[in-house]
């Protein structure tokens, strides 16, 4: 899944209980580590509203480089009304970081044997991020996110960035000669001696995803507008596997298309790509 537009800089944001030095308005900055931060960490703060103009269409809502602990719980509605009388879509409560792995998948020793949830040293080199992906497209004038994590041990909740938008799905696999990656700009110096200086910086992540075998209305209708609409600037939210939970953490991020492909005509009504897509920090 390729999700785009990311529509949370068009809506109007309201609601929960936000810190004025880190306010709710961060959510529609495009710096992510620039965070909106909660007045403290009960259900009546850690919450906001997305209002739109006119009703959108939504398929996935994530919360970028956000602090939730394990037991956190995050829950999402959409209504057409403000007060959500009329509720059109309601996760309910849902685990942020659910439980991935198996009990006979792992050593008792292990740290994560009752829980099944990533490790804290899993965690570490990630950015954060919580992702709802809905079963279809819902249409709703009003979102809701909900975060239930009271005992969080900061005292608050934060959240980088927000996506929320559409999704395209190609109707065919992505071709078998995908790859995922680390890159890193990290500097490196060499002394007369043969010691090693480093400048590290952060990696991050690029997905090259060849994308075969589409019809012309998802080669041009879908690939081709994407990156005519997101360019190189743009935010894309790339899902490597909407049914993947182990690896969610690892193949699922907020980004950018790093390069624009040309739509190719192989052979005979069959039409193909390339999205390369570098990750946003």
């Amino acid at each position: 899944m390729i999700g785009y537009p990311n529509l949370i800089d068009s809506a109007t944001l309201s609601g929960g209980a936000w810190a004025t030095t880190l306010p709710r308005a961060n959510l529609q900055n495009r710096i992510i580590g620039r965070v909106a931060r909660t007045s403290d960490a009960t259900l009546a703060s850690t919450k906001f509203d997305a209002t739109y103009a006119v009703a959108k269409n939504i398929r996935a809502i994530s919360l970028v480089n956000h602090n939730f602990s394990l037991a956190g719980l995050v829950r999402i509605r959409g209504a057409s009304d403000a007060a959500f009388a009329t509720v059109l879509y309601d996760s309910g409560w849902s685990p942020v970081w659910p439980a991935v792995y198996t009990t006979d998948s792992l050593e008792w020793e292990d740290d994560n044997w009752w829980s099944g949830q990533y490790t804290d040293e899993q965690r570490s080199g990630y950015m954060a991020t919580y992702t709802h992906i809905l079963v279809t497209n819902i249409r709703a004038q009003y979102w809701r996110v909900e975060i239930d994590d009271t005992t969080n041990a900061a005292g608050y909740v934060q959240i980088g960035r927000v996506f929320i938008g559409p999704v395209w799905q190609p109707l065919l696999h992505m071709g078998y000669n995908n790859s995922v990656s680390w890159e890193t700009k990290t500097g490196v110096q060499e002394a007369i001696g043969g010691t090693e200086y480093f400048q590290r910086r952060t990696p991050y992540r690029v997905t090259v995803v060849p994308i075969p075998n589409m019809s012309i209305a998802e080669g041009l209708g879908n690939a081709f507008e994407i990156q005519r609409r997101a360019g190189v600037d743009g935010e894309v939210f790339f899902i490597f596997d909407p049914d993947d939970t182990i690896h969610a953490l690892r193949r699922q991020y907020l980004g950018r298309l790093r390069t624009l492909s040309p739509i190719q005509y192989p052979y005979v009504n069959n039409h193909s790509t390339m999205f390369e897509i570098k990750e946003l920090l």
